[in-house]
């Protein structure tokens, strides 16, 4: 692939260790690229892969998380936090 890419979009991303870095994803005419600000990771993309990977990640994400919610709703529906069993308003 060609050098000449363009910024597309730069967030900051939060890691596990309670750190952060930014991921910057860069686009040119044959492909995009997603690279940290540190240099370490640099991934590139046929147009058509890119847009599948993203999509597939975003669906994994969200159903990732969804899931989380559901368990931690199905282990413990009393969530109003005032140490009883029951839900809502004394």
């Amino acid at each position: 692939m060609s050098d000449n890419y363009n910024e597309v979009g730069r967030w900051s991303v939060g890691t596990p260790d309670g750190n952060a870095e930014e991921m910057i994803l860069e686009k040119n005419k044959e492909g995009y690229r997603l690279r940290n600000d540190f240099g370490n990771i640099n991934i590139e993309f046929d147009k058509v892969s890119a847009k599948e990977f993203f999509k597939k990640l975003n669906d994994a994400v969200n159903d990732s998380l969804e899931q989380d919610l559901f368990d931690w709703f199905s282990n413990d529906m009393d969530t109003d936090c005032d140490g009883d069993d029951n839900w809502g308003a004394d």
